[in-house]
């Protein structure tokens, strides 16, 4: 087959992929009027700038170069939901107690974790609860590497780090387990 009659052949993925892009945008003007409509009110998003702003974030979706879809094992959430909801209060109360103490206990450091999750939206995810939860704060990351400042050098920040990991890792599919599955190899 010549490439002219490769490119003259219809391609049976396209229609799909333009249905999927048009999902994708009203999605996305979607959540934009849910976040205008918590943020504001209702009555806000008859407003121009409201319906300029939902109008927009729909078109940027069509814009943007489309991502691997999101590999989310949904049992697994209300545990990692749990997790940081338990972590983010007692870290909050811990941070409070360490702020109204007079004489400040804090003994801020910089602690590197080597974690090994996914680049994407697994990593994205473990940094992003990390930098949330009290009294830690994701610095740097050098390949695997993470930098974290953190307000206590003694606290088991390791630990927390290993059970945050596991319950992330338990929420999404990893495509490298499912390459060696599929080649007939289990890790």
């Amino acid at each position: 087959m010549t490439p002219a009659s490769r490119s003259s052949q219809p391609n049976p993925g396209f229609p799909g992929r333009a249905r999927s892009r048009g999902r994708r945008a009203i999605g996305t003007a979607a959540a934009a009027a849910l976040l205008w409509w918590v943020l504001a009110g209702h009555e806000a998003l008859l407003e121009p700038l409201a319906l300029l702003a939902i109008v927009l974030a729909g078109s940027a979706s069509l814009l943007l170069p489309t991502g691997r879809p999101l590999p989310l094992r949904l049992r697994a959430l209300p545990d990692l939901l749990g997790f940081f909801l338990r972590n983010s209060f007692l870290g909050g109360l811990d941070v409070a107690r360490r702020a109204l103490d007079p004489r400040l206990p804090i003994q801020p450091a910089f602690v590197t974790y080597r974690t090994e999750l996914a680049h994407g939206p697994p990593l994205t995810l473990f940094m992003a609860v990390i930098s949330l939860l009290p009294g830690t704060l994701s610095i740097r990351l050098e390949g695997r590497l993470l930098t974290l400042h953190v307000l206590d050098r003694d606290a088991d920040t390791r630990a927390a780090l290993i059970a945050l990991e596991r319950r992330i890792r338990a929420a999404f599919r990893d495509p490298r387990d499912h390459r060696d599955k599929r080649n007939g190899k289990t890790s």
